[in-house]
């Protein structure tokens, strides 16, 4: 049996890619935040056109996540009056197939000739492409559209307030990048019931920021430090930042949920599995955007290419403070320069540190919630490990990807015995790069992958995505009833706006 949305989930993320190669700039979906915004929308159409039409069953063949009636994510109402046609093979393909292509040519225009290729391509009838099934896949489509039209993801809006004072400015290194999402937060969620909250990053100056500041200094630093070539490989392995040929990290984790599918749903249910699945990720992912671009603005936190190198109280004159005539503090490199997220297939350009604040990952929230929703979807109780195992090269790893300074960096086929291991290693994965703290992504106490199950300091985006999958899931894919944010508001936390006279100790 073809599975439709499979091949056009390959499509999409072809587009993602190209968007951000070349010149262009990824000027149709830039960025980890528009670009899981326009893979969920994509995914719904093709799921309310699949799951929509008449006398669709669920195959369960065992499958937790199809187990309970698929519901459609338009209301039931709606669908019934764009004229579904009958179930069954023959209107699946003409169904998924308008929708997906409906999508693709209004949110990329600029590869509108890839979506009529793939079209012509594929191999069912051409008669199709006008049936009362495909057409119901286009109105389908026009709906997700029209719902998410006013959604406030391309809103421009006022830009909070950025103090100096420990708060995001752009990398140094790397001028004039702006900053990326800075109302993102305030858009309506797709399916979750609200935005969660998480805990306060450690205060800075305080002994567990030192202890991260202390390590990414180390771990994360361009050259010297004690990181070995595994974590630098780890590092790299899981960039995905919006690299030419590369795209982003949502992008990643649609390739780790294919080859999941792929190795655990065969036969009649595969089609059906790939049309729930994909969508119940994207949308977590979409939703992970929103949520981790809201919490980023609220705490504004600078990376460590800022906080390393103006440690010291010296760097705070206009504050109050005192300049330091006699050394710097012992915390404090004026020129530090991390690893940095890389321009692969960019030769001769700087690596760089992402242009919005670090807390929290957006990387380990993404990642989180589309491995939490996969296992879940699989039958793994949220507390419990699993053993969805995967093999994935990476495209940053792939014998063919162009480092900066012009050498191609080797292919490395990596396996992963559990979405839980591939969760742990994508968040910390950042930390040797250097553009992001640890706490970021995990909490103190998370020594290791199990030590995500058990985790209960609500730190970093590990938990938030994984809040976000787990609701998500848990709804069975509900239209979010969540009002949009009515704007955001710069977070003060104790002892963070410290007063004049702060021992520079």
């Amino acid at each position: 049996m073809h599975d439709y949305v499979m091949m056009w989930n390959s499509i999409a993320l072809e587009l993602n890619r190209r968007d951000h190669t070349g010149k262009m700039n990824a000027k149709n979906n830039k960025g980890p935040t528009l670009s899981s915004r326009a893979l969920a929308i994509f995914h719904l159409a093709m799921h309310d056109a699949f799951f929509g039409r008449q006398n669709v069953q669920s195959v369960f063949s065992g499958i937790d996540g199809l187990k309970t009636p698929t519901m459609t994510y338009l209301p039931a109402a709606l669908i019934a009056s764009l004229t579904p046609p009958a179930g069954g093979a023959s209107t699946e393909g003409a169904a998924v197939s308008g929708a997906a292509s409906t999508v693709l040519l209004e949110l990329y225009p600029d590869f509108k000739s890839i979506v009529y290729e793939a079209l012509n391509g594929f191999d069912f009838n051409p008669a199709m492409s006008g049936s009362p099934a495909f057409e119901f896949g286009v109105k389908v489509a026009k709906a997700i559209l029209a719902d998410r039209e006013n959604d406030g993801a391309r809103e421009l809006g006022a830009v909070p307030e950025m103090e100096r004072f420990w708060r995001h400015r752009e990398d140094p290194s790397d001028p004039g990048q702006g900053l990326l999402g800075a109302v993102y937060g305030t858009t309506k969620l797709f399916s979750a019931s609200d935005i969660p909250t998480i805990a306060d990053h450690p205060v800075p100056r305080s002994t567990a920021y030192d202890a991260a500041h202390d390590l990414v200094r180390d771990k994360g630093v361009k050259i010297g430090g004690s990181r070995t070539p595994y974590e630098t490989l780890l590092g790299y392995y899981w960039a995905y930042d919006g690299a030419s040929q590369i795209g982003t990290p949502p992008r990643q984790y649609n390739q780790v949920v294919r080859q999941i599918i792929a190795q655990n749903v065969n036969g009649p249910a595969r089609p059906a599995a790939s049309a729930r699945l994909l969508t119940l990720v994207n949308v977590a992912m979409a939703d992970a955007g929103i949520a981790a671009w809201y919490h980023k603005y609220v705490y504004q936190l600078w990376r460590p290419i800022l906080g390393i190198r103006e440690y010291d109280n010296s760097f705070w004159q206009g504050k109050g403070y005192e300049a330091n005539s006699f050394g710097l503090h012992k915390r404090c490199d004026p020129w530090w320069t991390p690893l940095g997220s890389p321009r692969t297939n960019e030769p001769g350009r700087r690596s760089f540190t992402p242009p919005f604040p670090a807390y929290p990952s957006g990387h380990a929230t993404f990642g989180a919630a589309a491995f939490e929703i996969t296992r879940r979807f699989f039958g793994v109780a949220s507390n419990a490990p699993d053993n969805l195992a995967f093999n994935l090269v990476s495209d940053e790893l792939d014998g063919r990807a162009v480092a900066e300074d012009g050498s191609f960096r080797e292919l490395h086929r990596r396996h992963y015995p559990s979405l839980l291991q591939a969760m742990f290693d994508n968040a910390v994965s950042r930390l040797f790069l250097g553009v992001h703290w640890r706490f970021d992504g995990l909490g103190d106490n998370v020594g290791d992958a199990a030590g995500i199950l058990t985790d209960a300091s609500h730190v970093g985006g590990v938990p938030l995505g994984r809040k976000l999958a787990n609701d998500i899931y848990d709804s069975g894919l509900a239209k979010s009833a969540a009002p949009r944010k009515p704007g955001i508001t710069p977070k003060k936390l104790p002892g963070v706006n410290l007063p004049p006279g702060t021992p520079n100790a």
